[in-house]
């Protein structure tokens, strides 16, 4: 597949409306080459109403591409990446421009799914700048939970706000998680674990883990099933 070093070679050349699906995508990327100061906030997703729209081609490479080497940035929303053979290549193939960025300091998710989200922890601990971590109706495995556990836990990405609504993780998501949690507690202001089937065994290891969360400030556990979870509920009250 096509990667940063080849959208780098071939930049100075390109017409942006001869690379792109659509007028809109290639204004887009127009205003990203440029450095519109406006552009701070950003959405994609495969729908036509979305500000870049993910379609087929080679758009979302040269989206990851002009969003690594912008300086404006400051926000991301992705929602939903196509799931054929296609769609894989152009994900991956944005997910190493975004690899580059120094600006962005959050991105939301929705629906990426499991192998998308999986897909973008291992580049999110490039983004130096990244304080806040937004995913809703993805619907993660423990994969992609051990994914984003084994970034958190290697010290790159310190995090402040982690919001990870309706992911439908449960249990064992959360003890994929709570290492990470661990080592990123000092930094982290915000947790939220709304609607994802969390039990007593996922209570237990999420409590552990907010011992080491000394600075937390905000905690959403809501819409999880804590009936049974007695132990935990008794563990977390402690805390």
């Amino acid at each position: 597949r096509r990667d940063f070093n080849y959208y780098e070679a071939n930049a100075a050349d390109i017409s942006l409306e001869k690379i792109t699906s659509s007028e809109k995508n290639a204004k887009v990327l127009g205003r990203l080459r440029d450095g519109d100061d406006d552009l701070t906030r950003f959405d994609l997703g495969s729908e036509s109403w979305f500000q870049f729209s993910i379609g087929k081609g080679d758009d979302l490479g040269w989206l990851g591409y002009f969003i690594g080497r912008s300086v404006k940035i400051q926000h991301l929303d992705i929602w939903h990446f196509l799931e054929d053979d296609e769609g894989r290549q152009q994900m991956h193939a944005f997910f190493d421009g975004l690899a580059r960025n120094q600006s962005i300091r959050g991105i939301s998710c929705k629906q990426l799914g499991d192998y998308g989200s999986t897909a973008l922890f291992r580049v999110l601990g490039n983004l130096s700048q990244l304080e806040g971590l937004f995913f809703r109706g993805s619907n993660l495995t423990r994969n992609g939970c051990f994914a984003l556990g084994t970034l958190l836990e290697s010290g790159v990405c310190k995090l402040k706000k982690l919001l990870f609504d309706t992911n439908n993780i449960g249990d064992d998501g959360v003890a994929a998680l709570a290492s990470g949690l661990r080592s990123i507690g000092p930094s982290l202001k915000t947790l939220g674990l709304h609607d994802n089937s969390i039990g007593n065994e996922g209570l237990l290891a999420l409590v552990t883990a907010l011992e080491s969360c000394t600075s937390l400030e905000e905690l959403d556990l809501s819409d999880n099933d804590f009936s049974l979870a007695t132990a935990g509920l008794r563990s977390l009250s402690d805390w």
